[in-house]
């Protein structure tokens, strides 16, 4: 897929947010999120018939852009320079210059940008700055849980903000669900691209941190979903090693051990019996919950 190059600033977006932190609007918490790729689809088919009809989009259906940008391959507007600079350029900064509007015209920029996230996408970065903007003027309500989201734990940062929000869903100690409601987010969160992103750096932590407890549990509660199953099967192999790597060469409780063993052998099985099902984790790792197991056996 060819990715559309965006001028490197776009001045009236910054001016936009500058004149949006003078109106006499306060948002404590986001709404919940439509269907985003329904709404993606729609959009991209009245962008596709103004396109063949030669009349231009009407006004009303640029609030959707940012769904339809990133559809598959064949069915997405991320190619299309004309409308990203139109959308950039002039409808996005002149509807969030319009307080009753502005909230209205951030909202899909803040789903898209969970929804999608696509930290090395030339556009995907003008969107998540534009969405960056917005979010840390004065027309979010200090003190809310969504203004400590996204300033205080920089969640609109495509580089930092998974790391970030990894780090404080593991302090708060309450699990995946109970960090998401603390923060006023939806259940559906957890299976956001962007939450996918922090889970990864959750498991890159360091050797450590690994070992404990609070750790162990929040891996196991935000990466096996309530039908015992991995959350994000791609990381499988990554969610095994992270877990187990921590301990070779170093001894876990006992309680600790049998508890994380029971637990991988529910989700995956036994690595003695069904091997094949532990194909692509680190044979150490492997080998780490093996002498556990044989260890119990003896």
């Amino acid at each position: 897929m060819i990715l559309a190059t965006l001028p490197e600033d776009f001045p009236l977006l910054a001016s936009a947010a500058q004149k949006i932190s003078s109106e006499s609007i306060s948002i404590e918490k986001i709404g919940l999120p439509p269907d985003i790729f329904a709404v993606g689809e729609r959009t991209f088919i009245r962008f596709s018939l103004a396109q063949l009809s030669g009349h231009q989009v009407d006004q009303r259906y640029w609030r959707y852009f940012p769904y339809a940008i990133w559809l598959e391959p064949e069915r997405s507007l991320s190619a299309r320079t004309d409308y990203l600079s139109e959308y950039f350029e002039i409808h996005l900064p002149r509807s969030l210059k319009i307080a009753k509007r502005a909230m209205k015209w951030a909202e899909p920029l803040f789903y898209v940008y969970l929804y999608h996230f696509k930290p090395n996408d030339p556009v995907f970065e003008k969107l998540a700055q534009t969405a960056q903007r917005f979010f840390a003027s004065s027309a979010i309500k200090s003190g809310s849980p969504l203004k400590s989201l996204t300033h205080d734990l920089n969640l609109l940062n495509a580089s930092e903000g998974p790391y970030f929000i990894a780090e404080s869903i593991l302090k708060t100690k309450r699990g995946l669900m109970g960090w998401i409601n603390q923060f006023d987010l939806w259940p559906g969160f957890a299976s956001t691209a962007f939450a996918h992103a922090a889970f990864i750096e959750l498991l890159k932590s360091p050797k450590e941190k690994r070992r404990q407890e609070d750790y162990i549990h929040l891996v196991f509660d935000w990466g096996i979903d309530n039908q015992n199953q991995f959350r994000y099967p791609q990381v499988q192999a990554l969610f095994n090693d992270a877990l187990l790597l921590a301990w070779k060469g170093v001894k876990p409780p006992e309680d600790l051990k049998a508890a994380m063993s029971a637990k991988l052998i529910s989700v995956i099985g036994d690595p003695r019996v069904d091997p094949e099902r532990w194909q692509g984790t680190s044979s150490d790792a492997v080998q780490v919950l093996v002498g556990w197991l044989n260890t119990k056996a003896a």
